[in-house]
């Protein structure tokens, strides 16, 4: 098997559910921004683009079913930037063979941190998952998802995979607060402000399951992924 699947001690990886995902009811203004978020967003992405793999490719044991693709939820240049120590990462998974992923965290030096295997929902869709690992300010960590497809375990070209980086960056004071208001659409203002793609994807998928905020949200959602090239996917629904 493959040695770098070991799982580090006391450090865990597991499927979140969008309904668990603790952000503050907002009001529709909050949300309001439609025509002008994303393309505030993609100006406030940083420039730097590192190694990695938004799509999955395909496999020779036909894992994938029809042509949609493996895709992780992430801007062309395959990093994202978070204040936070435990970012919400978003994969998603289209119909295959697979009944399970598998989720590995690492740090610069390609050490991982973190590793678990998950069961898949039965239909496609865009997954939520939470590192439960503290990532350090000023630091990168490599993240992978790899369908799981019941092949030979120890042939890599059995596996699906995507790949991405998250850069963890230290907030100043007044951005800390504003990330942490009780606001949702005040929230995600600070974040897209601050370039921050995964505070901006994990609070746009919480106002999605806010009846108030969910048309506004969703549009939004749609709009920010369309304009990193992910436009294939933006319509899928978010499943547990």
């Amino acid at each position: 098997m493959r040695s770098y699947l070991a799982l580090v001690p006391a450090v865990t990886l597991f499927l979140l559910p969008l309904s668990s995902l603790s952000f503050a009811q907002a009001t529709p203004p909050g949300v309001s921004q439609h025509s002008s978020l994303a393309a505030r967003l993609r100006a406030n992405l940083p420039n730097r683009g590192v190694p990695g793999s938004r799509f999955g490719g395909a496999t020779r044991g036909a894992c994938v079913s029809g042509s949609e693709r493996l895709t992780a939820l992430l801007p062309d240049t395959h990093l994202g930037q978070t204040a936070m120590a435990t970012p919400t990462l978003f994969v998603f998974v289209p119909k295959s063979k697979a009944m399970q992923g598998e989720v590995v965290i690492a740090d610069a030096e390609h050490r991982p941190l973190a590793t678990r295997v998950v069961d898949l929902p039965a239909e496609p869709g865009i997954l939520a998952l939470k590192p439960n690992v503290q990532l350090q300010p000023g630091q990168d960590y490599r993240w992978t998802f790899t369908l799981l497809c019941g092949a030979d375990a120890d042939d890599p070209s059995a596996f699906i995979s995507v790949s991405g980086v998250i850069s963890r960056v230290q907030p100043a004071t007044d951005l800390a607060k504003r990330l942490q208001g009780k606001s949702g659409g005040d929230r995600l203002g600070a974040a897209v402000d601050a370039g921050l793609w995964y505070e901006t994807l994990a609070i746009l998928a919480e106002l999605q399951g806010n009846e108030a905020t969910r048309n506004l949200a969703r549009s939004e959602w749609v709009a920010v992924l369309s304009a990193v090239g992910l436009g294939s996917i933006a319509q899928a629904p978010l499943v547990q």
